[in-house]
């Protein structure tokens, strides 16, 4: 056993003196104690012996603890992390309602501050689903779904604080076309979304969007009297010639790709 707590200690020596270092130690000499004497109780009494099998058991000891002092920090990180964002959080929504009561008692306009105090707080959850969906991509594509169905609620939700700024605060006419931007919005965030996640029917979704997004932007082309409502039309079925494009471009793709699978396994066969 000297020969054991000599291992021990030369393994971990020169390493600082803390509270995890004293209790990670106790526990290895405490493991290879018991994983001694059950050795001994099997009915191998070469000390040599029951020395060899341990160090063969525990060969990393200082790179052991090194890991777990990695996992202690990390640890610690994310429970700094989730604190400052809480108490990030209420600092955040004590500031807006402060400066949402003082700016409305300071000017009287409550008919219009209040479309400041929802833009923070909408921005606000646009942010905290962004956030979940970078966290959620990083699993497995079980979540995706998931991810793309955050991915649309924020994205309109920045297009329904952008409608308020139009509509209250600037008055602007035809603001209800910042709804169809968004959903416009949405669907590219959407398609950008399923390529980068590798989804493997992005394609199809790509195909889907083509034409709602070809008529979304005739009805606000049109209705800001940039193109004229009769032939502008024709976008739409143009669109459709763009879908046929896209369908036949991977059609070609894939039977490249496959041309060059069956001779890569030919060379193979014949080699």
């Amino acid at each position: 056993m000297k020969e054991l707590m000599k291992y021990i200690d030369d393994s971990l020596s020169g390493i600082p003196d803390s509270k995890s270092f004293y209790k990670y130690k106790k526990a290895i000499v405490d493991e290879i104690t018991d994983r001694a004497n059950e050795i001994t109780h099997a009915g191998i009494d070469d000390e040599n012996v029951v020395r060899d099998l341990i160090i063969s058991e525990y060969p990393d000891i200082r790179g052991e603890y090194g890991r777990l002092v990695d996992e202690e920090k990390k640890k610690r990180h994310k429970k700094q992390i989730r604190l400052a964002c809480i108490f990030g959080s209420i600092i955040y929504f004590l500031v807006i309602v402060i400066a949402f009561l003082a700016v409305s008692f300071v000017t009287g306009d409550w008919a219009h501050t209040w479309v400041y105090l929802v833009s923070f707080i909408f921005a606000y959850l646009s942010a905290a689903l962004i956030w979940i969906v970078v966290k959620l991509s990083r699993r497995q594509s079980l979540f995706h779904p998931v991810s793309r169905i955050f991915i649309a609620l924020a994205v309109m939700l920045l297009t329904l604080t952008v409608f308020l700024y139009l509509k209250v605060i600037f008055d602007v006419n035809k603001s209800w076309l910042a709804f169809i931007f968004g959903v416009l919005a949405m669907m590219s965030a959407d398609g950008i979304y399923a390529e980068k996640a590798s989804e493997r029917f992005a394609i199809f979704f790509h195909i889907l969007y083509i034409v709602p997004a070809a008529a979304m932007i005739y009805i606000i082309l049109g209705s800001l009297s940039v193109i004229p409502w009769h032939p502008g039309w024709l976008l739409i079925p143009a669109s459709l010639i763009i879908v046929l494009l896209v369908i036949f471009i991977r059609i070609l793709d894939h039977n490249k790709h496959k041309s060059q699978e069956i001779e890569e396994d030919s060379e193979w066969k014949d080699s």
